[in-house]
């Protein structure tokens, strides 16, 4: 799965969860409070993502993600690193 598929299905997410906000106007810069996350709302999203991707978020770097693009190069280094090709 390659970074854009990852970003286009988080942004989709993000976009299901939140009332009023138009998935056009999401993009790897836009923070969770601005797009009206809060904490319980993030935790919901991260779990989501577990879920969809099959990665777990270490929470120690989960503290510092402030941005839709902190997820997506989360998810894109581990999803990756555990898809690694059969000898």
């Amino acid at each position: 799965m390659t970074t854009e598929n990852i970003e286009e299905k988080i942004i989709v997410f993000i976009a299901s969860k939140v009332e009023n906000v138009d998935p056009a106007t999401i993009n790897r810069s836009s923070d969770f409070e601005s797009l009206g996350l809060d904490s319980m709302d993030r935790v919901q999203l991260l779990f989501d993502a577990e879920e969809i991707f099959g990665v777990t978020f270490d929470d120690e770097e989960v503290k510092n993600f402030s941005c839709v693009g902190d997820i997506v190069d989360y998810i894109s280094k581990h999803h990756s690193a555990d898809q690694s090709p059969e000898a």
